[in-house]
């Protein structure tokens, strides 16, 4: 029966797993509060009367600061640090900056090919006749609130562009047309250098000749529009080999700046997104939510953040509460026999972190549904698993050894789940679990307490069937001799 059980969590907590992967990148968060920005006053910037937005999706600042084009107009204006906060997701950043609400407040924490609908209600739905031009994945301009968007949406799939190969070779042609016009504001969402960034990572050839041809297009546009105030902006890096949504300091900030008339030549930061999002507004003359907590750029400038200052802090009844589970799990393992301690969990999760590192939301492989990257890792840790309790269970309770085995494993899955909100999903409520730390560790720690049950299991049935087939024979009766005829 144990074994069946065992078994039984063993094929069911993977499938929650693929119901938690599901949820995080199709629902939106339960909106929460901000995170406290450090106070000061200063100036903000005045009105103007062209403002151009441009953001080059996925741009590591270390290839920021050697795109000759990108320096140029910087260097005429307010260089900044930029804390995009978590997660490091584009349409999250960008609804950031387009309502001045941070991803916490707004609930939007992923969201992949997930428009929204309806579009955002910001900053660009305040001015009439703002535009937006985007390179690829349109979806993400399409949701921000702009009068006109392009591409337009394929008519059978809204996040899907219409005649995207056309599209691609027109797309820069309408974006001039858009810096050129008589829009208050027009926005240009570059794609390039993040689909590079996926395709071969941060470090790679392809990722430095994907920022070059991004920044000659930010050379064109500024040239074709000079006189208006510009916004140079990006939304995230990338790891070296590729992704981000993590809470990492090197995907979260990031380089950008504000130049044209009536902007200082400064420098500084780190600045909150939403501090760029005031920057924005009182250049278009919109009004932002009054539950926003940007700050004048003066200001933010004079206070810029601290190191994780951006990163939204776990509350604390909830962090309180996992740990209780933690230290529950600590206790059901301990035991008189040291070698029956879970051993073979602290080697799985050791193993994990010298293979691949802390886990965060940026590692493909804690996003990947079969997990079968990560199972590799603990593969020797289950046969530790495995051997402890075969020789365990002829020498101490069945119960006390399945407790000492994968109490810490359970205990350690369920205080993940507390402290990543991630509880209603067991009961199918549709809400996407996104903190920092603890749910990146959700995803290996699940496989490893499933895989460590089956472990388990395994061992305990091959005991118990050993033990049924290979016991004596008990003795027969002993018959008396038949009688003489």
């Amino acid at each position: 029966m144990l074994a069946a059980v065992l078994g039984a969590a063993a094929w069911l907590v993977p499938h929650l797993r693929h119901r938690w992967i599901e949820a995080l990148i199709t629902y939106d968060a339960v909106p929460s509060e901000p995170v406290v920005l450090p106070p000061a006053t200063g100036a903000g910037v005045p009105p103007a009367e062209h403002v151009r937005v441009i953001l080059i999706d996925g741009l590591a600042p270390e290839l920021a600061r050697g795109m000759a084009s990108w320096q140029a107009l910087c260097d005429r204006g307010t260089r900044l640090i930029v804390d995009v906060g978590f997660p490091t997701v584009s349409l999250p950043v960008e609804a950031e900056l387009w309502s001045g609400l941070t991803q916490q407040q707004t609930g939007i924490v992923f969201r992949s090919d997930q428009p929204l609908v309806p579009p955002l209600v910001g900053i660009p739905s305040q001015i009439a006749g703002s535009r937006a031009v985007a390179e690829d994945h349109g979806w993400i301009v399409r949701s921000l609130g702009f009068a006109e968007v392009e591409p337009a949406a394929d008519p059978a799939n809204s996040a899907k562009d219409a005649n995207p190969v056309g599209w691609r070779a027109q797309w820069l042609a309408h974006a001039r047309a858009a810096v050129t016009s008589d829009a208050r504001l027009a926005f240009v969402h570059v794609l390039r250098v993040d689909t590079a960034g996926h395709r071969s990572g941060r470090d790679s050839p392809g990722y430095a000749v994907a920022a070059g041809s991004a920044d000659a297009i930010l050379g064109e546009l500024v040239a074709a529009a000079p006189d208006a105030r510009w916004f140079a902006l990006t939304d995230h890096s990338h790891r070296p080999a590729g992704g981000h949504g993590g809470e990492e300091r090197e995907l979260r900030e990031v380089e950008g700046c504000i130049a044209g008339p009536g902007v200082p030549r400064v420098h500084g930061g780190p600045v909150h997104v939403v501090d760029v999002a005031r920057a924005l507004a009182e250049s278009t003359g919109a009004t932002l939510d009054r539950q926003a907590r940007g700050r004048p750029l003066g200001a933010a400038l004079a206070a810029p953040l601290g190191r994780d200052q951006a990163i939204p802090v776990l509350p604390l009844g909830r962090g309180a509460l996992a740990v209780a589970i933690l230290a529950l799990g600590f206790a059901l393992a301990y035991t008189r026999h040291w070698w029956l301690a879970p051993w073979w969990f602290v080697l799985g999760v050791l193993s994990f972190i010298a293979i691949h590192g802390e886990p965060t939301l940026s590692m493909p492989i804690v996003w990947a549904p079969a997990g079968r990257a990560m199972y590799a890792t603990w593969l020797p840790a289950l046969a530790l698993a495995a051997v402890t309790t075969w020789f365990g269970v002829a020498r101490v309770p069945l119960w006390r050894v399945a407790v000492a085995q994968l109490g810490l494993p359970i205990a350690a899955v369920a205080a993940a789940m507390t402290a990543s909100g991630a509880w209603p999903l067991v009961v199918g409520a549709h809400v996407a679990p996104v903190v920092p730390h603890f749910t990146a560790w959700l995803s290996p720690l699940a496989l490893i307490a499933a895989h460590g049950a089956a472990a388990v299991a395994l061992a305990v049935l091959g005991r118990s069937v050993r033990s049924a087939f290979g016991r004596p024979s008990p003795p027969e009766t002993p018959r008396s001799a038949p009688a003489a005829s």
